[in-house]
């Protein structure tokens, strides 16, 4: 706590800034069921209203972060429709997220707008990018590859920060125990100064994370890690006249995890051990005109990312120290049209061209183990939208690509229309056309333990790429009756993979490396459906729930072992999934929230080499349900205008959590499934100092 006093002191400095500010976070507002016109940017790059996107848009706000104690992204996306977050190494913990039952490489993630999220941060990164920083996350499934480049095959993730409008300090610390186990501390601290024209102002924001490893099986090995991450970042922006806005962002990044034997020491002297030491700076600038008539837009951007890793990941006490450097870069230029056709109509053009390189370097000298790549991609873009009256909107674009991996261009299209018969009513068809490069990717750069000893991913040198076709549909109904809100969105949507890319194990010279090969199989399809339901009566209550059920199956089986018949299931990829949350009081003084996570059954491989099992086999899963209970008090202190906010909750209440872990140093560190966390019972504290909070 001495750390959170210390940060109050340095903080007071900002009160007498904030204290003619108006605080209204306890009012509740008599019309608060008032059509709110939602704008969103990722469907389309261009701001509208969600409501009238083509595109369908999904959006996790602040009232969700809150309803769920949320301290990070990965914390967050769960309880997006189609989206499952799954955490993939027994001894680090790192995460992935799938979208549609695809694989965390099929999305793409982006922080405003940009592909700075490279598939290095794409192991850790979700977790260590705190909320306090974020204003939203809005999600796109389905093909967005036409937008936002190759990755985008599953949909698309944008992460968008907060924008300062006034001026506040807001300090928060979270304190979560599980018992007989460690105990984790959040702390984060950010504010904003804002001039008094509103044209110039910054956000600042820090983080800090300290967590002691977990042995849930005591044999005296992590399943989750020792964490001591941190972040520091600061937004600004400022408009000349009222025609250019120039926005300038910079954070910066460092986690240290460690997981295994030993995980307070020297990891080279534990039996079995992963240590990672890594520090991350992501900077962005923007500016952006508009005409005086509205009808012309014009963006120009650019940003980089910067990883500097230090490594271990070794059995035995092996040489198996590693070095890591990946930089990323992108800039683009974009523009957009909007004019009128007749008097109902409009027309929006939108174009533009982009530069991306990523460079990455990752060596681990005692494996022999060495990735070098360097890819630079040069794309264009072209997008039209036609809205025709009111009940009718079409869009049709194209990308072209040259990636520095595929011989010829690439032409990705896409299409989609939004029919509105009346208020009520909304119906959506899309379809986009996507590919993957054969490059390295997230998991090809984590080396998990198995069969005895190390496992290494190899990239196939004939590896050719990946291309897909996605369709979806969708039927939006919501209504409103006095103080009653009821919303329904029932997704359809089909993905068709070409040439998809497996993990299939082959034989290795060395008897402690088990290798897996990323080659092309068969074709896949993956086919479900997603529904998103929502009540909301009044200031009393809202429920959000969300269901997913889904197949995937490759075309002919595909052998991921030896030891095991081939089969078409995909692995990892549960058949039904989905998540909920029931919030009370939302905007109340006292206020209260349920939530709930559902992971059904699934497929997953199991290497042998723990004393439990001697061949490699398939296991079939159990369903987990996820439960997790908060409940609040705000207190506004009128004085400096400042509200206290005190918070305490449980998450996974039935201790829904993995029972079957391997054990010893020889153990299947990838054998992880389910829930991240057994039960654990937290207590999180806010300090507001001014501002809408």
């Amino acid at each position: 706590m001495r750390h959170l006093f210390s940060i109050l002191i340095s903080c007071g400095a900002f009160i007498s800034i904030a204290q003619n500010q108006s605080l209204d976070s306890l009012k509740i507002v008599s019309d608060s069921l008032r059509e709110i016109e939602e704008v969103t940017i990722t469907g389309s790059r261009i701001a509208q209203s969600k409501k009238n996107s083509v595109i369908s848009v999904s959006t996790l706000d602040q009232k969700l972060f809150r309803a769920i104690s949320a301290t990070s992204i990965s914390d967050v996306l769960k309880f997006s429709p189609g989206i499952r977050m799954e955490t993939n190494c027994q001894t680090c913990n790192y995460t992935q997220v799938r979208m549609n039952g695809l694989g965390g490489s099929y999305s793409q993630i982006l922080i405003n707008g940009r592909p700075l999220f490279s598939s290095l941060m794409g192991l850790y990164g979700l977790e260590q990018i705190p909320t306090t920083i974020v204003d939203r996350i809005e999600v796109v499934n389905g093909g967005g590859s036409v937008l936002y480049g190759s990755n985008a095959i599953a949909g698309t993730i944008n992460i968008i920060t907060k924008h300062p409008e006034t001026n506040f300090i807001e300090v928060s610390d979270k304190v979560s125990i599980i018992p007989k186990g460690p105990v984790e501390q959040v702390i984060q601290v950010n504010g904003a100064l804002v001039s008094k024209s509103k044209k110039s102002g910054f956000l600042f924001s820090g983080m800090n994370k300290i967590r002691d490893g977990y042995d849930r099986n005591g044999d005296g090995f992590t399943e989750i890690p020792r964490i001591n991450s941190s972040l520091l970042g600061i937004n600004a922006f400022q408009n000349i006249g009222k025609s250019i806005e120039l926005h300038a962002d910079f954070w910066i990044l460092h986690e240290q995890r460690q997981g295994g034997q030993l995980w307070n020491g020297d990891p080279q002297q534990a039996d079995q051990s992963e240590f990672r030491n890594q520090i991350t700076s992501i900077g962005q600038f923007s500016g952006n005109w508009k005409s005086r008539n509205k009808k012309w837009n014009i963006q120009a951007y650019t940003g980089y990312q910067k990883t500097n890793r230090h490594h271990y990941t070794g059995l035995n006490h092996a040489e198996a120290w590693g070095k890591t450097n990946n930089v990323t870069l992108q800039s683009g230029l974009q523009f957009s049209y909007a004019q009128k056709i007749g008097s109902k109509s409009k027309s929006t053009l939108i174009g533009g061209v982009e530069h991306y390189y990523d460079a990455i370097q990752d060596e681990i000298r005692g494996y022999d183990y060495s990735i070098d790549q360097n890819i630079t991609q040069v794309a264009g873009f072209l997008q039209d939208q036609f809205d025709l009256g009111e009940k009718w909107s079409f869009v049709a674009g194209v990308r072209t690509t040259k990636h520095s991996k595929v011989e010829n261009l690439i032409v990705t299209p896409r299409a989609a229309v939004l029919f509105k018969p009346n208020g009520q009513w909304q119906f959506r068809l899309a379809y986009g056309n996507g590919f993957k490069a054969p490059q390295v990717f997230e998991t090809d750069m984590h080396i998990a333990f198995a069969n005895g000893g190390i496992s290494q991913i190899r990239v196939d040198k004939d590896l050719k790429s990946e291309k897909s076709h996605a369709y979806s549909a969708q039927v939006n109904w919501s209504r409103r009756r006095k103080k009653m809100l009821y919303s329904s969105e029932l997704t359809l949507f089909h993905t068709q993979l070409l040439h998809s890319f497996v993990l299939n194990e082959i034989p290795s010279p060395d008897p402690t490396k088990t290798l897996l090969l990323r080659t092309n199989g068969s074709n896949a399809e993956v086919s479900g459906l997603s529904e998103s339901i929502r009540l909301r009566w009044d200031k009393y209550l809202q429920v959000d729930l969300n269901f997913t059920y889904q197949e995937s199956r490759f075309t002919e089986a595909q052998q991921w072992s030896l030891e095991v018949e081939p089969i078409k299931a995909f692995l990892r990829t549960p058949n039904v999934y989905g998540s909920s949350t029931i919030s009370i009081f939302p905007e109340g003084a006292w206020s209260g929230s349920v939530s709930c996570v559902y992971t059904g059954s699934m497929l997953v491989p199991h290497f042998a080499g723990a004393p439990e099992l001697a061949q490699d086999e398939i296991v079939h899963t159990k369903s987990f349900w996820d439960l997790g209970i908060r409940a609040e008090h705000a207190i506004h202190i009128h004085q400096f205008e400042q509200t206290v906010r005190i918070g305490l909750g449980i998450q996974n209440v039935f201790d829904s959590y993995q029972s079957d872990f391997d054990t010893s140093k020889y153990r299947d560190s990838n054998f992880i499934y389910g829930p991240p966390k057994p039960r654990t019972v937290f207590v999180d504290l806010k300090w507001v100092i001014g501002g809408k909070h």
